[in-house]
């Protein structure tokens, strides 16, 4: 069977929806034929059937879409499932879809159904009741898929997936906490793009001051830089965090990263002791699931959360982390501080957490899930889709 994907969001472009594209058309790719077009990129790397428009911009990703998306449907008749990325490329899926017969699929992550734009909502958003499927990434997305027409009976429930052996495995802790110059400290991890939504100014101004007071060799690390690439999102956040890094006089108790490529992720990762999301709830925005979240479980680390979005279907409450209410900030303080102090505490939920993405989120097992929502096989994956819909 064959498959033509069509996304904005790709490789190397960075973010939870690019890695989460990325891994889908690795694990399709072992059985099917995938085609990709996809936007823009100046320094394009050469890539079988990755097709990526000639110059930058949505509108020539759009009409180069619907160009090479007919002719690629011409040449290839075996092509059965035409997938849109996310709910942005909604209407160039259906117009092809419609012109040559096909299935339509399309992927919801959150923020691409709340964009508060009335032009978005009419030209992308009310079409995704026309789709064939319509998978989202956690529970609360399909609530929001339903809110906005899409028949509750086509919406597939199917978490991201994520390679647990990457994170795990013995590691020598003093030598990569020296190598982070990390040493001596406990660690607070943030992952992520610096979107208004993650909360990382909120948190160091109303958490962190509380938890270095009970804990003085604790320093917050933050990996991610602002979302300049983003649609979306264009705010400076970077610039607010430093500020109120500055306001809190916290500079010796703050890392900040940058944007880092993989191999240093997992390092930090391994020498964290804790990974915090202090998501907020936003206008417009959403925390759609938290991908973070299973991968700071598959390096075996305990998670803080704040129970915004989707990230419910992330962290199994009290097992696998701790979450909090939005703008619970003396919640997020006291179950930091309690899983830095008890390390008993934070070691058993690393471990449960770590199990658990093994057996539930592993791309082996979310990677058929995908398949019986495409409708490429009817069996290794059903169990996963239906559970995921509860």
């Amino acid at each position: 069977m064959a498959v033509l994907m069509i996304t904005w969001n790709f490789p190397p472009r960075r973010g939870g929806i690019e890695d989460l594209i990325r891994n889908l058309c690795e694990n399709l790719k072992k059985r099917h034929q995938v085609s990709v077009i996809t936007a823009y990129e100046p320094s394009p790397v050469s890539e079988d059937r990755v097709f990526r428009a000639p110059w930058p911009g949505l509108v020539p990703f759009a009409l180069y879409a619907l160009w090479r998306g007919g002719r690629l449907l011409q040449q290839n008749p075996e092509i059965e499932v035409i997938y849109g990325g996310s709910v942005m490329v909604t209407p160039l899926v259906l117009v092809l879809a419609r012109l040559f017969g096909r299935k339509v699929i399309v992927h919801a992550h959150g923020l691409d159904l709340v964009y508060r734009s009335y032009p978005y909502q009419l030209l992308c958003v009310r079409w995704i009741r026309y789709c064939g499927r319509v998978i989202a990434n956690s529970h609360y997305t399909a609530s929001l898929a339903i809110h906005k027409g899409a028949p509750p009976e086509l919406v597939s429930v199917i978490p991201p997936g994520v390679h647990p052996e990457r994170f795990a495995g013995p590691v020598n802790l003093e030598a990569i906490k020296k190598e982070l110059g990390l040493e001596g400290r406990r660690v607070i991890l943030f992952v992520g793009r610096l979107a208004k939504r993650k909360g990382v100014k909120e948190f160091i101004q109303e958490s962190l001051p509380k938890i270095v007071e009970r804990v003085p060799a604790a320093c917050l690390a933050i990996a991610g830089g602002n979302p300049n690439d983003s649609l979306t999102q264009r705010e400076d956040v970077l610039r607010e965090i430093k500020a109120a890094v500055s306001e809190t006089g916290l500079a010796n108790h703050v890392r900040l990263f940058g944007r880092i490529v993989e191999g240093e992720l997992i390092s930090l990762y391994q020498a964290c002791d804790v990974v915090v999301l202090p998501a907020l709830e936003v206008p417009g925005d959403v925390e759609g699931f938290g991908i973070v979240l299973l991968e700071a479980a598959a390096a075996g680390k305990p998670v803080v959360a704040t129970a915004v979005g989707g990230i419910p279907d992330a962290v199994e409450d009290g097992k696998s982390g701790i979450l909090a209410g939005p703008g619970d900030y003396a919640g997020l303080s006291r179950s930091i501080i309690a899983l830095l102090t008890d390390k008993e505490k934070s070691l058993a939920m690393g471990v449960y957490g770590q199990r658990r993405v093994q057996q539930k989120f592993a791309w082996n097992r979310i990677g058929s899930a995908y398949e019986t929502a495409l409708g490429i096989n009817a069996g290794a994956g059903e169990a996963v889709v239906k559970s995921s819909l509860r």
